[in-house]
This record gives C-alpha cells, structure tokens and sequence, in this order.
C-alpha cells in the first residue's frame, strides 16, 4: 500500500507542483520490517528507531529519549547564553526568555508524552543560572521559585517548570485537537471545523491551566507567612505586574537598568537588595528598610511619587479633554454649609481639573494619593478596605466642596506602590481608554494596556529613586561650622 502511495506520489507530484526528494524522505518502520523495507524503497532513508517531525519525534520511546535529550542539551547552552546576557541586561534577558525562548519547548511538551524528567536540565540551568542572573540573587529558594513559576497576573514572574507543565500541555494538544484525531480516525475526507465545539473546547483549556495555577498559588499560600501571603495577594491586582509582560522599549521608555530591574524584584518580593551598597540606617535615624524607604519623606519621593501620576494623567487627559489643568485653586465657600471635615479654606487646590471627560461641558476634579499598602498604617488591614478608606478620606475632604461650589464632579484616584488602583481610579481609566480609543482609532485594549504600562512604569520607577535616592545629610551632622576653618 504504501509502495503504490509512494510510486504515485513520485509520478502525479510534479504535475501539481510538488517534486518529492527521496534522499530528504524519511520512512519508519518496526525493527522486524527494516530489511524489507529496504528492499522496497532503495532511494528512501529507512529507521526503525525514529526521526525529528515538525519540531517533534516519531519512533520508538528510546530514539524519542535520545533525541529530546539532545533538544534539551542545545536549549540548555541557550539558556546559559542568555544568562550571561542577564548579568548586564536583566530586563532584556527576562523578556527574550518569557517572550522568545521558553517557546521552543512549549510545543514539544504539546506534541510528545512522557519527557518530564528528560527536561529536568532545563530547570536546573533556570533555577541556578537565568533567575540568580535576572534577579541579582545568589540562590533561589524552593518557595521563591514555586512562586516565579505562577502567572504574573498572580504575582510570579511566568518563568514556569518544565518539567511540571510537561504532562498539562500535552493534555491541553489533545483536548484541543480531539475533533480533528476523530476525522482522521474516521478517514475524512473534508474536515470542517466547528467554531461552537472549538470555542468550548479552548474555554476547557483555559480553564483547566487556571484551575492548576491557582491550586499551586494555595498551595504556596498555605506554606508562607501571612505577611508574604498578603503581599502575594497585593501583586495579584490588576496592574501591579504590567511593567512585567511590557516589551522594553526605549522609544517608549520602558527600559530599565541593571540596579534598577534588580532592586524592583527585591522591592516586589521583599528580598534582600543587591548590587550597589547603600547605609543600614536612613538619615531619619530609622533602619533603612525597602518598606521604610517608600513612606520616608525625607528627599522628597513620597511627593515625587505622586507627581509622577499625577503629571502623566494631566498629559493623557489633555490629548481627549479640553480646559485640563494641574492644581487649579477652588472657588472660595464663602459661608457655604458644608459636611464636617470639607477642607474650606482659601487657596485650596485639587491635583487635576478637566471638561468633556464624563460627559459634554461638564467639569470633573480629580485628586491623586498614593500610598503604600505595605506601612503600619495599612498592614493590618483587608486590601479592598485600604483603597475604600483612603477614598472615602478625599471624598470627606473635597466631594462636597465640589459639588455644591464647583458645581462639578469629583474622583479621587487611589493608587498603591505596587502598582494596584481604587475602583474609583479603575473606574477613570477604562473612560480614559474608551475616549483615548475613539480619538486615536487604537482599539480599546490597547489604549488601556498602554495607560496602565505607563503608570505601571512610574511607580516602579519612582520606588527604585526611593530605594536609592540622596535624602539629604543627617540632621544630626551638622559640618557647617567646618566652612569657617576653609578661609
């Protein structure tokens, strides 16, 4: 049968274009059948142990082995290549890594069964050589790397274990090829696809690879410490991870340097900083702590911090508003019976004031507070209750006054350092996209996935100025009496 497909092949091929090549043929047989087939097809390469297939393998289990262990030795040489890279250029490296190479294997682990253990060099060269490069760290606990394997919308990095995804993706190639293993089982001769059955289907995938992560995610949950839980749960909102999955452009600026992605990791999992030293002890005299350096108000970078947010929604909302303004003084009370705790005094100021944001002509005040969830202040509190109560503290503060002087509306946007935002801030930057979409002809997704890498990008960048930022002498060594013995 197979001999007349071939002889046919070789005699209609040419009239169709196609000129098979019998030296570049493969043909593979039991081990039983190889001399047989030899005689049958002297032109052809005969195996019976198996050959390379669209990035996959066809043979017997051994030739399979023998041949995924030589895959994995060149992704492994790969994979040291590009952590020599990470050394100088960590950013660079993570996302050649997320984005390129970690593709290479994803398709063999969706085409070819049973390899999970012939992948554990792969991991061993992640776990000792690419993260301690990218994360400036010299060893990477077992709790550390079990969390870098979640998803980054669940607070890891997306450098996922090979050898635990192995038998998932295979799964997931079946599912998700299941109607097609049904035609050619059945000899078909057309095959049409089913967009109501495929649709099901790749919700079932999607599904299934949820459900496995956020049953690793409780698992993590269930071995750590509250706090680290908490600051899990923290990097899990929507946002806190954009500056992440970014391409980094420089045409953009979403480029970082070395101490800067370095101590953004350490910021994010509470890990010790690298790289250049800094004091143990702040110029405030309190220890100089990654948490300490984001509340201290010497130097300026709390301020900094919220003018950075507040500056880039000042620029966004003037490109599809009119009459923008950044801190525009209120209309004076003037007797006017407001609430207790309404700020009246003269002179008062709000952070942005703009027209045609919710509606035609109307007038809306927008207030930016940035705080950080991991300060004493909030700590002991539930993550959705922060961001209710430094809201419901501006609203106590200005809604009134607004409403009933201004005769305009009022928004307070609620940011945390780790990059997560108030239903009121969620709320002003879908509008922001939606009007930023309709002006530019940039469909929705991207202008919001655009709005929220560029905030994401502020924060982490003013919180690496926190960590390192000159905040002045110690108050406590005075040398300018030294000045005198100069002249």
């Amino acid at each position: 049968m197979i001999k007349k497909w071939w002889s046919k092949v070789k005699e209609d091929g040419p009239g169709y274009g196609y000129y098979p090549e019998p030296s570049k043929s493969w043909l593979i047989v039991k081990e039983d059948k190889e001399e047989r087939a030899k005689e049958l097809f002297p032109d052809v390469n005969i195996t019976s142990v198996g050959h390379r297939y669209l990035g996959s393998f066809i043979g017997s289990e051994d030739g399979m082995k023998e041949w995924v262990k030589n895959e994995v030795k060149t992704w492994v040489k790969e994979i040291e290549q590009l952590s020599e890279i990470a050394h100088n250029e960590p950013q660079l490296a993570y996302s050649a890594y997320t984005i390129g190479l970690s593709k290479k294997w994803n398709y063999l682990l969706r085409t070819t069964p049973g390899i999970a253990t012939e992948l554990e060099p792969i991991e061993k060269a992640i776990r000792e050589k690419l993260l301690p490069a990218i994360t400036g760290q010299p060893f990477i606990p077992d709790t550390l790397r079990s969390i870098m394997a979640l998803p980054t919308r669940m607070g890891g990095l997306g450098v996922e274990n090979p050898c635990h995804m192995a038998d998932l993706e295979y799964q997931n190639s079946l599912n998700a090829t299941e109607e097609l293993q049904k035609a050619i089982q059945k000899q078909a001769v057309e095959y049409i696809p089913n967009p109501e059955i495929e649709k099901t289907i790749a919700h079932k995938i999607r599904t299934g690879k949820a459900k496995y992560h956020k049953e690793c995610r409780d698992k993590i949950i269930q071995s750590i410490k509250p706090r680290e839980a908490r600051n899990l749960d923290l990097l899990s909102e929507k946002g806190a991870s954009t500056w992440l999955t970014c391409l980094p452009l420089e045409s953009l600026k979403l480029t970082l340097n070395r101490q800067e992605f370095f101590d953004s990791i350490s910021a994010r999992y509470d890990l010790p900083l690298v790289g250049q030293p800094r004091a143990t002890q702040c110029v405030c005299g309190e220890d100089n702590s990654i948490d300490h350096s984001m509340s201290c108000k010497r130097g300026g970078f709390v301020a900094v911090r919220h003018d950075c947010v507040r500056d880039f929604l000042t620029a966004e909302l003037d490109k599809v508003c009119y009459d923008t303004v950044a801190e525009p003084h209120l209309l004076e009370v003037r007797g006017a019976k407001l609430p207790p705790g309404t700020i009246t005094e003269d002179g008062a100021r709000l952070d942005i004031r703009t027209r045609g944001f919710w509606g035609p002509m109307d007038c809306t005040y927008f207030d930016v507070r940035v705080f950080n969830p991991r300060a004493q202040s909030n700590v002991t509190q539930d993550i959705p209750r922060m961001y209710t109560k430094h809201e419901e503290g501006k609203k106590k503060n200005y809604l009134h006054r607004v409403l009933e002087v201004e005769k305009a509306t009022f928004s307070p946007l609620v940011m945390a350092t780790t990059g997560g935002l108030g239903q009121e801030f969620g709320r002003t930057l879908k509008q922001l996209a939606t009007k930023k979409s309709r002006k530019t002809g940039y469909t929705y997704q991207e202008c919001i996935r655009y709005l929220r890498v560029r905030l994401s990008f502020s924060m982490v960048r003013s919180i690496t100025c926190s960590i390192r930022g000159y905040r002045g002498r110690n108050k406590n060594d005075d040398t300018s009496s030294d000045l005198y013995h100069i002249y």
